[in-house]
């Protein structure tokens, strides 16, 4: 394996019974593969430590306890950041997405609740600063249900949503859920200021808790800057003064809705939260 390479291409590696990582798949056949039955966190690995890292920890407990997933034997994602400094050191930048599915497989009962577990790793580049055009689909919507704030693997509407945006021509797509609500962007959380306000949809809406999101709302705690989180119409949305997207890659800013031109000058203080240094 070259790791010196600036880029390269996207090495899997699984965590097998015995403990050990390597990049040999016992059976693609398992229930992640054949239910979506699992979840994941998509992770920045920046100077030899997983960026976030609590975060992530917490976000995935959360998870698995609402999926009813066995913790045991989970990797720490201490153990995750020792093997990545063995094959890369502390010198790369690496978009990390750490898999994790339940055992067994059945049918859709489960026959277990132990999991099982992948790495796939990527080089790492940071998000678009700006994203040119943006549309509300009126097709396909989010839905509330008690584990749609988990980063599950069932992405279907995702798919479906980034695919439509494709066929379309855009560079990003606005969801709603099934009652009108803005929820989230095609694989980001969703904010815009209005009079020096800043609005998020609330977890209510259908959108992922996404770690992105988390952070941005601990920034307008600390900085006494003014939030409001909730349920927001389309029409509370599109006579926004900025609107950007936020992942755990960065933000991008929006330039234009279906037409309608926004702010997309940098924001220094929001960017800072994500600048790789």
């Amino acid at each position: 394996m070259n790791t010196t390479m600036v880029g390269f291409d996207t090495i899997f590696l699984y965590k097998h019974q015995d403990g050990i990582w390597s990049d040999h798949a016992d059976d693609f056949h398992n229930r992640g593969f054949l239910f979506g039955d699992g979840l994941f966190e998509t992770m920045v690995f920046t100077k030899g430590k997983i960026r976030f890292a609590l975060k992530h920890t917490n976000r995935l407990a959360e998870g698995m306890r609402t999926l009813s997933l066995g913790t045991e034997g989970l990797s720490q994602i201490s153990e995750i950041e020792i093997l990545l400094n063995e094959i890369w050191g502390d010198k790369k930048n690496l978009r990390i997405r750490w898999n994790i599915y339940r055992s067994g497989l059945g049918k859709y009962t489960p026959e277990t609740n132990y999991v099982l577990e992948s790495l796939q790793i990527h080089t790492f580049y940071p998000a678009p600063k700006l994203k040119e055009k943006a549309y509300i689909s009126q097709n396909i919507h989010m839905q509330k249900t008690s584990w749609s704030h988990c980063k599950t693997l069932s992405a279907l509407t995702y798919v479906m949503a980034n695919q439509e945006r494709k066929t379309k021509g855009y560079d990003e797509v606005i969801l709603t859920n099934a009652d009108g609500y803005v929820s989230e962007a095609g694989s980001c959380n969703m904010f815009w200021v209005k009079n020096g306000i800043y609005f998020t949809p609330s977890l209510d809406s259908g959108c992922i808790a996404g770690i992105g999101r988390e952070v941005i709302l601990e920034y307008f705690k600390k900085t006494n800057i003014p939030f409001s989180e909730g349920l927001f119409k389309v029409d509370e949305l599109l006579p926004a003064d900025q609107i950007f997207t936020s992942n755990v890659t960065g933000i991008s800013f929006v330039k234009s809705i279906e037409n309608k031109d926004y702010d997309s000058r940098l924001n220094e203080g929001l960017e800072g939260i994500f600048k790789i240094k």
